[in-house]
């Protein structure tokens, strides 16, 4: 480590220091300097919430339309973990925390609760600014390079070459998704150094490129609700319905943000080769397969003229109608009745039974989230206090959590941040 001097004047009560501007640290920052004074929240860089302002270009999924414990569920294993957090700041708190700032939660048509576009940019200033209002000191362009520990405690913080002694850390600095967005691994290397696990990062939230090539005849074309199956090896893995798109290089969307992590382990083999890996796509989810030929015939009864584009027009997006006479040689401008028995029965398995080969997943600087971090066993959920190291705190998505894509991060970010930030107020003042 490089030399280090002591500030020139420490606070005579030594400080709640926050390392990370994203929304679990402004977060924890506000909450901490509502029950205490002297907190600290350093940001390395020159304006807090560098990766949220980088992602704030459209409306932001910031919370779901959920009970605590239907949110807790969606993290899998970690559903215990996550649920003291969710019930000391669930959505009703966090609706509250960002209506005094001015910012209302939106639906979106689904369980999705978002910050609309007009807003969304604005979203990190005025989370700084209401830290700063209860009382929390931002320091800019302030990046904490080392973290020094004594007798099972954090002693103090070098940042900038100056080391500040501490009565607590708050580690909230994110995870190492999306580092063309400024994330880096400086948490995992804190949680290291006090003694943490830090599980196997893996990439997760991340688009899809496939080994068929409909490029820019299907881009920006999207399924807003169907069925997926992924196989591998032509054996069912699982399955799940949502929303699906299409992109110039294959795919992406909530079905697949919400289990690219599970793919791209899925595409792995331990002799170096890949596993064939498939999306198996229903357009027709609500129709069973049985009663499809049903369906079909009672349409064209009641329309013998229809053509296939227009039977299909309500589940199939335009642009892929539009090459059906590549994938399946139907056009779609043919007239039901004018097709062949077999023809038929080609485009009914086709409806239920699209299937995609998936190649690999886009660069890890297109990482939305990332599968590991700090292990969540050795840390106190009702507190975020690690189990090492007696004045040290975790929150966001330094920690492993991951749910499914929307916005149950988002939330997971501001409860953990919440909850570290009162925990350590009150540790301070007890």
């Amino acid at each position: 480590m490089a030399s280090t001097r002591k500030a020139k004047k420490p606070e005579k009560k030594r400080p709640v220091v926050v390392i990370g501007g994203g929304p679990a640290g402004m977060t924890a920052a506000q909450t901490a300097a509502e029950h205490c004074d002297n907190i600290i929240l350093f940001d390395k860089n020159p304006e807090p919430g560098k990766k949220l302002r980088s992602l704030s270009s459209g409306p932001l999924f910031i919370s779901e339309n959920l009970p605590d414990d239907k949110l807790a569920r969606a993290f899998g294993d970690k559903e215990k973990f996550i649920l003291p957090a969710l019930n000391a700041f669930g959505l009703e708190d966090l609706s509250r925390h960002l209506a005094a700032m001015g910012i209302k939660l939106t639906p979106n048509g689904s369980s999705h609760l978002v910050v609309v576009p007009d807003v969304a940019p604005d979203l990190p200033t005025r989370l700084g600014r209401a830290a700063e209002a209860a009382g929390a000191v931002i320091r800019k362009s302030s990046k904490v390079s080392d973290i020094v520990f004594g007798k099972n405690l954090v002693t103090a913080v070098v940042v900038n070459s100056v080391e500040y002694p501490v009565s607590s850390v708050i580690i909230a600095c994110g995870s190492v998704a999306s580092p063309a967005r400024g994330a880096t691994g400086d948490g995992y290397q804190f949680a290291r150094k006090a003694g943490h696990t830090v599980t196997q990062i893996l990439p997760a939230m991340v688009g899809l490129e496939t080994m068929e090539r409909y490029g820019k005849s299907l881009a920006e074309s999207e399924f807003p609700d169907c069925k997926i199956q992924v196989t591998c090896d032509d054996e069912p893995q699982f399955s799940d319905r949502g929303s699906l798109k299409f992109t110039s290089y294959g795919i992406e969307g909530d079905l697949v943000f919400t289990h690219s992590a599970r793919i791209i382990g899925l595409l792995g083999r331990e002799d170096g080769k890949q596993h064939r890996v498939e999306f198996h796509i229903d357009m027709m989810p609500d129709i069973k397969k049985k009663d499809l030929d049903t369906w079909f015939t009672q349409q064209v009864a009641n329309s013998p003229k229809i053509t296939v584009g227009a039977l299909l027009r309500d589940y199939i997006p335009e642009r892929l109608r539009a090459v059906m006479s590549k994938v399946v040689r139907i056009h779609s401008d043919k007239p039901v009745a004018n097709l062949s028995y077999l023809e038929r029965k080609l485009l009914l398995m086709w409806v239920k039974d699209f299937h995609l080969t998936i190649r690999r997943p886009r660069p890890f600087n297109e990482t939305r989230a990332v599968l590991g971090g700090v292990a969540t066993e050795e840390i106190d959920p009702e507190t975020m206090r690690s189990k090492k190291v007696r004045n040290l705190y975790f929150a966001g998505e330094v920690l492993d959590l991951l749910g499914p894509w929307g916005g149950y991060n988002f939330q997971m970010a501001f409860s953990t941040g919440y909850l570290a930030g009162l925990s350590a107020a009150r540790a301070l003042v007890e």
